[in-house]
């Protein structure tokens, strides 16, 4: 949704190698296409809809809260990640718990036999000089975007996951690893797909910086 794209505009593309068993289906390895360029968006994902009476109210009583995320959406935070985040004010939640290190502009999905789908998105922040228009073939989201932080030095190891639907959107919070070091992190999507990508790029972020 961010992306502006120029035809004429040169591309370099690389392939990884499928296994000898997909070999017949190209579709299944990854295409990376740098996209020289892209600008890296300041924006928010998510969209807060109209607010409730009671909803203004607490925001405008409550700026510091045991639980940041409970005190705007009702909805608790998972219990590690509430412990840490105890007290914080929500734009320092939001800082430290899904940085733009790594960001996922937009996804479109499609979908295929035997529960595979095709995932099409726009990733900024792989590269310092260009996004990355990514194709990928694979089971879920989650999955696809692990692939790809892999493929570019950034391995998340997912340990717990939780996802709750907020408003007309989704929010994914991921406890992940790498190595020795473990982390929280937060995503949120206009749809699941989206929500569970910005976690894993959020959870990177934080791991890899």
């Amino acid at each position: 949704m961010f992306e502006s794209q120029d035809n004429r505009m040169p591309t370099t593309t690389m392939i990884r190698f499928a296994r000898p068993d997909e070999a017949r289906d190209e579709r299944l390895a990854p295409v990376y296409t740098d996209r020289p360029g892209l600008r890296r968006s300041t924006a928010v994902t998510y969209r807060e809809g109209n607010q409730t009476r009671l909803e203004k109210r607490r925001s405008r009583t409550r700026v510091f809260a045991e639980d940041p995320f409970r005190a705007r959406f009702g909805q608790r935070l998972p219990a590690g990640m509430r412990q840490e985040a105890r007290g914080m004010e929500w734009r320092k939640f939001v800082a430290t718990y899904a940085p733009s290190t790594y960001r996922v502009e937009s996804m479109t999905t499609t979908r295929r036999s035997a529960g595979r789908r095709d995932f099409d998105m726009t990733i900024t922040g792989l590269r310092e000089d260009a996004g990355t228009q990514v194709s990928i073939t694979s089971m879920g989201a989650a999955s696809a975007m692990t692939q790809i932080l892999a493929d570019h030095g950034r391995r998340v190891e997912i340990l717990e996951f939780h996802q709750y639907d907020i408003f007309e959107a989704t929010v994914t919070f991921v406890f992940a690893q790498h190595e020795t070091k473990k982390v929280w992190a937060v995503g949120f999507g206009a749809d699941r797909d989206l929500s569970i990508a910005g976690a894993l790029a959020s959870a990177a972020g934080r791991l890899h910086g």
